[in-house]
């Protein structure tokens, strides 16, 4: 071998090394989407299931709405669309509401409400203000992203979220809890 053919054998050897590596690189994406998927339909599963179990404890409740648990059904055909984040909130909600801590897991739906908001209005130059939740309802309800019906239930919801944030041994009548529980899943599901 001569001297002269050095840098043609490094070329050559660098060559197949970059080839190797972007076929590595390939074989790699197509394993991880894999597990992606398998992880994806294993979280959808995980999903069904503790809004079921969301589902059977509203119904086992005494004077549940039947629109609550028919509209934790729409939301639990649409958890494909909703974000993982979402997804464990909404599981701290059944843990409290097993655990008959029905106001926190109204706080739990307004803290899910007004970080859906503020993600919808991070794209909205025309917003003007802090990011609180009522400047966010006030908001939502001028751009039309809410029903004057799930505006007057948000504040209510937010009134509630307010009060288990602020006060102490918070006792609330179990129809305004209700309607609470009711408009956070209405509005989760509206704001996907």
């Amino acid at each position: 071998m001569k001297l002269k053919d050095i840098p043609y054998l490094i070329i050559a050897v660098l060559g197949f090394a970059v080839l190797w590596f972007f076929d590595d690189k390939k074989k790699r994406a197509i394993k991880t989407n894999r597990i992606i998927k398998r992880l994806r339909k294993e979280n959808y599963d995980v999903k069904k299931a503790y809004l079921g179990l969301l589902e059977k404890y509203l119904k086992a409740q005494q004077n549940v709405d039947v629109g609550i648990i028919t509209e934790l059904q729409k939301l639990k055909e649409s958890v494909d669309n909703l974000d993982y984040t979402v997804h464990i909130e909404l599981e701290s909600v059944i843990v409290n509401l097993n655990e008959g801590k029905t106001s926190e897991a109204v706080r739990v739906l307004a803290k899910v409400v007004e970080n859906k908001l503020k993600e919808k209005v991070a794209n909205d130059e025309s917003f003007k203000g802090k990011p609180m939740l009522n400047n966010l309802l006030n908001h939502a309800k001028k751009c039309n992203w809410l029903s004057s019906r799930q505006f007057e239930n948000a504040l209510l919801l937010k009134e509630l979220r307010n009060k288990e944030s602020h006060e102490l041994d918070v006792q609330e009548e179990t129809k305004n809890l209700g309607l609470s529980i009711f408009s956070g899943i209405d509005l989760i599901y509206s704001l996907k």
